[in-house]
């Protein structure tokens, strides 16, 4: 049977991703509220009950916002590092504590599994998450400052990626921020940018076709149109586009699923 991973929304105002399969059905990220985070999951005719578990990859509020409603409503067991857990405030202080479930190694839902591997981010202890069904392997990294080997290692060859590209230099350096929030987002503990997005991504494809979710765009310092441009020109330049299915994850609505038979 298939793994199917889809993006419901991505950018600075809220993030969530699904992935499942014919049996088990998991929500990485909940950064928006828990009746949006509902529609969204119905949008794809997905529906909360169904859900096995939520995994949290930082503490950040656009990560966690909808956590705590979500676990309560609907009893699901929240998985995280304990830096997250001791960091995540009263949003994840108010999940049931026989709820509150330590990510220590990888986790098993039936023929779904889930790998974490640390990220260079301005949060307490921040992951990546690697998911596999069989053969067939996607990576998660919304949120990262800067790539290393070990990291690259692991996501080699994936069948999808959900990968950040979160600002242009030039928008960003023109753009409204003040300075030290730019340098902040330009840190090793900060935020990818779209030429940071193409070379990592250069450097991990593989020939085989591959399904890759730009995300995590900022609203205020960058375009969809400018990422997906850059991304692709990168890779062309590098060789790597062959069989590249590149698409732009939505901000506000699901992206479109990819469906890894």
């Amino acid at each position: 049977m298939s793994l199917t991973i889809c993006p419901l929304a991505s950018g600075s105002s809220g993030n969530a991703i699904y992935i499942g399969d014919d049996k088990n059905r998991i929500l990485i990220d909940c950064g928006l509220s828990g009746k949006r985070i509902e529609e969204l999951l119905q949008s794809r005719d997905l529906a909360c009950p169904d859900l096995d578990g939520i995994i949290l990859t930082h503490e950040h509020t656009d990560h966690i916002k909808g956590a705590g409603v979500m676990a309560r409503r609907w009893g699901l067991p929240v998985y995280t590092r304990p830096g997250t857990w001791s960091a995540g405030g009263e949003i994840l202080e108010n999940i049931p504590s026989g709820q509150q479930k330590l990510l220590l190694s990888g986790l098993s839902f039936g023929r779904l599994e889930i790998d974490y591997f640390p990220l260079s981010h301005d949060a307490r202890e921040p992951v990546g998450l690697l998911v596999r069904r069989g053969s067939r392997q996607g990576a998660l990294i919304t949120d990262l400052g800067e790539s290393n080997p070990g990291l690259e290692e692991k996501i080699y060859g994936s069948d999808a990626l959900i990968i950040e590209a979160n600002h242009d230099p030039d928008m960003l350096a023109t753009g409204p921020y003040p300075q030290f929030l730019q340098e902040r987002i330009r840190s090793p503990r900060g935020h990818l940018s779209n030429d940071d997005c193409g070379f990592l991504l250069s450097r991990v494809l593989n020939s085989q076709q591959v399904q890759v979710y730009l995300a995590h765009l900022s609203q205020d310092n960058n375009d969809p149109s400018i990422a997906r441009i850059t991304v692709e020109n990168i890779l062309r330049e590098q060789g790597v586009d062959a069989g590249v299915d590149l698409q732009v994850a939505e901000r506000n609505c699901a992206s479109r699923p990819s469906v890894l038979l």
